[in-house]
């Protein structure tokens, strides 16, 4: 059933500005977490699990991704450079953008490369797409989109898709990959959660709404290499109805 902070099913909005200003006050916070992941990947209740999940990312995604001295990669909500720290030392040119201004603060303060071609842009989704690739000084050939657009509202994100396909080469490799709602939508409004101590916004969307997302990058010509749920790590009860879910496309 749903309530006032619960929405089940229906389409309806939220706050976005709620959401950045959760994602700079935990920017902020950095220093007294247990680990740094945490920051972005949540799971405040158990640490630990952020710690798995990037892991895992880090030891079964980064590899599928291919990344070589001429690649050159858009991170888009990059936060505080969790994927930047692995890729700008393998790639001929890494960008993160992030909607959440303390969040590229920590991560240009986290990551610094001698000798190494990478920029960090406090830009949204949205405006990352509104520039051209002459903004970048190129294309990119790959592209990673981790858990942003369940902080988009619907009428905005086919436009933020659409909108990559101008910054992408010919020959691409995609991940994506979101919290997703396992069984009907759940969308979180100004929700109290005792584990962040903040109130929070989010957009849990089903995995099959994801396929009609990406139906604008098979249509392009990207092929759907894999996809499926990452493992489960929060098995505690109150995180039953959602799971982490990714996608890689390939052109």
């Amino acid at each position: 059933m749903s309530d006032r902070h619960r929405i089940y099913g229906e389409r309806v909005n939220i706050k976005t500005e709620n959401t950045r200003s959760f994602y700079n006050e935990r920017a902020k916070a950095i220093a007294s977490m247990a680990n740094p992941y945490v920051s972005v990947l949540l799971g405040d209740q158990n640490p630990s699990h952020a710690e798995e999940w990037n892991r895992f990312e880090k030891t079964f995604i980064l590899p599928e991704l291919q990344i070589g001295q001429t690649n050159r990669v858009l991170d888009i909500g990059c936060g505080i450079g969790r994927w930047a720290e692995s890729i700008i030392p393998l790639s001929g040119y890494y960008c993160g953008t992030d909607f959440s201004q303390e969040m590229v603060e920590a991560a240009r303060n986290r990551n610094r490369f001698e000798g190494k071609n990478y920029d960090f842009y406090n830009l949204s989704f949205q405006e990352t797409v509104q520039q051209s690739a002459e903004f970048y000084k190129g294309r990119f050939d790959r592209l990673i989109v981790g858990g942003v657009c369940m902080y988009i509202n619907d009428e905005e994100l086919p436009a933020c898709y659409e909108g990559l396909l101008s910054l992408l080469d010919e020959c691409c490799v995609i991940y994506f990959t979101e919290t997703v709602a396992v069984e009907r939508r759940l969308t979180l409004d100004e929700c109290p959660s005792e584990a962040l101590k903040a109130n929070y916004d989010v957009i849990y969307r089903t995995p099959e709404e994801y396929i009609q997302h990406y139906k604008v990058f098979t249509e392009a010509g990207f092929t759907v290499r894999e996809q499926k749920y990452l493992p489960h790590l929060n098995n505690e009860k109150q995180f039953y109805e959602t799971d982490r879910w990714y996608t890689l496309l390939e052109r």
